[in-house]
């Protein structure tokens, strides 16, 4: 049950002093979150905000907590700069930055001069000797001379702007009021305004691809003279500190945690993960400045209206909520979203230019170059600094220099690139488990080490496992991601050996004998135990036998009667899954594959659902598109349990918003009769399941009491575990823990399930198995698996990619009406379609779309609405990227009429949100139109996908959801679907929208009709 959250004035923490922060602010910031993370501090004249969910919080909401604080100490330092503005006018400045941090001139421009500066640098460093400064004499002059080019201020020089940067940043951290640096600070703004005006008439004859040559580019919106000077500014002092102390703090981590440092030199690729441990462990802008524009609570501490914050990264990055050992540096963690690079609409703009500063620049050449590199044994580090913290002195020596090749550094275009040991090997690959980890992992092989030999083994004879039998029948565009996967299995050297079992006709000991490389993609499918009294009754079902059931998986055979009354415990995605089957009609699975006749026998009876989950439902951990998702079933009323949808305001909390959109729950009302009751309990623990041979009934815990439900079923959706029969599970049982990487030892990896446990999404194993990849091609590299070994013939009774075609081809043309596909569903009734050597089919070539294929006469628009520029930036890439495949446009969706919309093009449509959860303000009046007016968009085709950031749990990529809502809503059909990508995870954006895109045409093609 909801109880309100109890308010309390700030606590006072009059004992915290300037000079300990300085010194090392990380046991004060431990001692603020223990007590709630919200303080006023009386020595920073300011309240202190240091717990990670109270920082989010600040940043989700700008409305309420403003950059544009009063008497801003940033402002007097650097000028009203668009860090202390909120949007709109935030975006419009920020609009006229970002041109020089786009993807494509990081990638393209700018590496490469980072490159030319660093090796510079690099001599001049050697020349010094060992005992030179690693900050000072490398770090510091390296970042400034990258800054100078990206900003086009040649007329000053590195150390002009290693001062500049210093006291201006100086300045904006002095709570202190220092006169001395207010006069320093004071001195560096004048000489900064006069260099600027000088090279402002210098690129006005003389373009190039700098930030001010890109400012004089469009003189009909020329930012104002006043603008520009605040906000070179404010560049020169997080450009220049930023990298250099990122850099400074990275290196000092590699030297003192020797065996991090082994594992990334063995594997460069790793180079960006230490850079974001190293900004997570010591944020190099470790505070800055919000104020509230009302009287509000935060973490529970009443803040009055003009209440000035110091928001403190380097305490929400440290927050033991969050991260265990949040104080230790460790590469290995699992990937959480840190905050160095801020959150929401004032995120980083020049994020990706200091990473490929730092991590795929400076960093590798630093430690492939400097052999022996070491601290120097005499002579100690310092660190210092709380609202900027970096290195004050880093002295290292070496023993020996790797000469500097000459000529142009080449520049990787698509990520890591492969060493030529890599790109050259032919290492055998034995892959257990084809589903989507075992598949993804197969093209990322592929892809890293194109001579590789890979064998997918399965127990059963079909491959793509969780996609055919894991993922709801009703949800084909999750599904038509093997679409991608048949063309993996086109290549000479990629075999599917079906119809085997590790353990019986092939043993784990003869995988490891005859490849390479083993890599254990298996999953684990066991439903986990409720272990409560009474869990053994008949009546008892995991939900994992009624997904596969209703997938027609040959595994299962019987259909259990789940009777009248049924409750499903869990409230994750796979119980929502199996609540929207149960709950739907026939009718209504119109384009699906479910088995017909095991839906009826299954949902035949039931009146009454009961979904039952120990969360409060702001914490859920369903999707809040599968619940609207549920609000369009006829005849079905809702009922919630333990939650106050008036706690939250509308907009604030997609998970609330969510169930407003249910009939019966809210404020929608419900047209007829009834036909089922669906009843919600959140913050509800199971006690017992009541009954003496079968279900009865189940005891609960809920809001301080006991309730009582009559049950005729209960299915447990709580999560799944390995099979500990299972032969791979007793072979990894003889060796150490895994790492974080999925390496078990040289030459066997875990990838998918296997290796994380029962979470993440399909994306998410495409991801890993990106960096697997990468581990496998630098044990090989290494000289640690050698490419030696020639696999395995399959055995007679072994099903082939064939065989797999053949039994595609006859479920999809011999399908019922209404379904896409009706599914063999028995061992038997397989096999003998695999060897039915009369089914003849050939692939239609239109089918085989991938990277850079053709699209034929498709048209695409690619619409974009967008806060701080990422939907923008992504737009582009997606328009270069198909540019030549097909006709292809780009429109901010704030010049698009939705009445104009064409049936005869396919749009895709790319939104960022962040925090607020409203659709971005450039999208607003296209969204207000379909809303208000509900045009008819019949036959129009789109897909849709969404940047958001998944610490903003509560909105993560609303934005983008409610505008695939209106225009469902207006007629339109979606393809695919819904695309995600999360800004604190670790892959670009236009990487995953890349992938996105790829497998929504895809789609589509195989929809077009063929050429004549």
């Amino acid at each position: 049950m909801n109880k309100p959250m109890k308010t309390r004035p700030a606590p006072v923490a009059n004992w915290v002093d300037l000079k300990t922060l300085y010194d090392d602010p990380f046991p004060i910031y431990e001692r603020l979150r223990r007590e709630g993370g919200v303080h006023w501090v009386p020595s920073v004249n300011r309240y202190l905000i240091t717990s990670y969910d109270a920082v989010i919080t600040t940043e989700h909401d700008q409305e309420t907590y403003s950059a544009n604080e009063t008497d801003s100490l940033q402002i007097r330092a650097m000028g009203h700069s668009m860090l202390r503005r909120d949007d709109p006018e935030h975006y419009r400045e920020r609009r006229q930055w970002q041109s020089v941090f786009k993807p494509n001139a990081v990638k393209n421009v700018w590496t490469q001069t980072f490159h030319e500066k660093s090796r510079e640098q690099l001599t001049r460093f050697i020349d010094k000797g060992p005992g030179a400064d690693l900050i000072w004499d490398f770090s510091a002059p390296f970042a400034a001379e990258c800054l100078r080019s990206l900003l086009g201020l040649y007329n000053a020089s590195a150390e002009d702007l290693q001062r500049w940067s210093q006291t201006l940043i100086d300045a904006t951290g002095n709570y202190g009021d220092d006169p001395d640096v207010w006069a320093a600070g004071k001195r560096s703004f004048d000489e900064v305004d006069v260099a600027l005006d000088e090279m402002l008439e210098w690129h006005l004859h003389n373009r190039d691809h700098s930030l001010l040559s890109s400012l004089l580019s469009s003189p009909e919106d020329q930012m104002p003279l006043e603008k520009i000077r605040a906000n070179i500014k404010m560049s020169i002092g997080g450009g220049l500190n930023e990298p250099r102390d990122a850099l400074g703090v990275a290196a000092w981590a590699m030297l003192t945690h020797p065996d991090q440092r082994r594992t990334v030199e063995r594997d460069p690729r790793l180079w960006s993960t230490v850079f974001d441990e190293t900004i997570r462990w010591v944020a190099p802008i470790g505070l800055y400045s919000r104020q509230t524009t009302k009287r509000t609570v935060l973490a529970g501490v009443e803040l009055p209206e003009g209440a000035r914050l110091g928001i403190c990264i380097l305490s929400a990055n440290r927050d033991e909520s969050i991260w265990d050992r949040a104080d230790k540096f460790d590469i290995y963690r699992e990937v959480k979203p840190h905050l160095a690079f801020s959150k929401g609409t004032h995120v980083c703009l020049g994020a990706r230019a200091a990473r490929a500063e730092v991590a795929e620049v400076a960093l590798p050449l630093l430690f492939d170059h400097l052999k022996g590199l070491d601290l120097h044994p005499d002579r100690d580090p310092t660190i210092g600094g709380w609202v900027f913290r970096g290195m004050l002195s880093l002295p290292v020596t070496w023993r020996d220099v790797k000469p500097l090749a000459k000529g142009r550094v080449p520049v990787s275009t698509g990520g890591p690139t492969p060493s030529a040991t890599e790109t050259e090997a032919t290492p055998h690959v034995a892959i257990v488990g084809s589903g989507p980890a075992g598949c993804f992992t197969a093209k990322e092989v592929q892809r890293r080490m194109p001579g590789a030999h890979i064998d997918l083994f399965d127990r059963l004879p079909v491959p793509y496992g969780l996609l055919r039998y894991g993922v709801a029948g009703d949800h084909q565009g999750t599904k038509a991601v093997s679409r991608q996967f048949d063309c993996l299995f086109d290549a000479p050297n990629v075999r599917f050996i079906g119809n085997t079992t590790i353990g019986q006709q092939v043993s784990f000991d003869a995988l490891r004998t005859n490849y390479d490389a083993v890599v254990l993609a298996s999953g684990v499918r066991a439903d986990r135990p409720l272990e409560i009294p009474g869990d053994l009754l008949t009546g008892v079902v995991g939900a994992g036998s009624i997904t596969r059931r209703l997938n027609g998986h040959p595994d299962e055979t019987e259909t259990p009667t789940l009777g009248r009354r049924v409750a499903i415990l869990g409230q994750g995605n796979v119980a929502i899954d199996v609540l929207r089957l149960l709950s739907i009609r026939a009718a209504e699975l119109e384009g699906s594959d479910i088995d017909d006749a095991v839906h009826g026998k299954l949902t035949r009876e039931i009146d009454t659902l009961h979904i039952i989950g120990r969360s409060s439902a702001e914490k859920a951990r369903f999707d809040p598109v599968m619940i609207r998702e549920l609000g369009g079933f006829s005849a079905i009323r809702h009922r919630l349990h333990g939650v106050d949808l008036d706690s939250v305001p509308e907009g604030k909390d997609a998970r609330l918003d969510a169930l407003r959109t249910l009939p019966g729950a809210d404020s929608v009302d419900l047209e007829g009769e009834p036909r089922m009751m669906v009843e919600w309990w959140f913050e509800t623990v199971p006690k017992r399941i009541d009954g003496q041979a079968q279900v009865e009934g189940i005891t609960l815990r809920h809001g301080g009491e006991t309730v009582a439900l009559a049950l005729d079923s209960v299915i447990t959706a709580i999560g799944f575990v390995p099979d500990p029969e299972d032969a791979i599970a007793h072979a990894l049982a003889e060796y150490p823990a895994v790492s974080e990487t999925g390496r078990v030892e040289a030459g066997l990896y875990l990838a998918g399930w296997l290796r994380r446990g029962a979470r993440g999404t399909i994306p998410d194993q495409r991801t890993d198995a990106r960096a697997l990849a990468g581990v496998i091609g630098a044990d090989i590299a290494a000289g640690e698996v050698h490419c030696t070994r020639q696999g395995l013939s399959p055995h007679e009774e072994a099903t082939d990619i064939d065989g797999w075609r053949r039994i595609d081809h006859l479920e999809r043309t011999q399908t019922s009406p209404g379904r896409v596909r009706t599914k063999l569903a028995t061992l038997e009734a397989l096999l003998a379609s695999a060897r039915d050597e009369s089914l003849v089919v050939e692939r239609a070539s239109h089918l085989n779309t991938g990277d850079g294929d053709s699209l034929g006469d498709l048209a695409v628009s690619i619409l974009f609405g967008t806060e701080s520029g990422n939907a923008e930036l992504v737009a582009e890439e997606l328009e270069q990227a198909l540019d030549g495949r097909c006709a292809v446009d780009v429109a901010d969706l704030s010049d698009v009429d939705p009445h104009s919309l064409d049936p005869t093009r396919f749009y895709l449509i790319v939104c960022s949100t962040y925090g607020d959860g409203e659709v971005p303000g450039g999208a607003q009046d296209f969204y207000a139109t379909l809303r208000d007016d509900a045009p008819d968009l019949s036959g129009v085709r789109f897909a849709s996908m969404g940047l958001g950031d998944s610490s903003y749990t509560r909105t993560y990529s609303r934005g983008g959801e409610l505008l695939t809502e209106a225009l469902l809503a207006c007629g339109a059909t979606r393809i695919g679907e819904f695309g995600r990508h999360d800004a604190s995870g670790s892959l670009a954006a236009s990487e995953v929208a890349l992938d996105w895109a790829e497998g929504v045409l895809n789609l589509v093609a195989s929809e077009e009709p063929s050429p004549p």
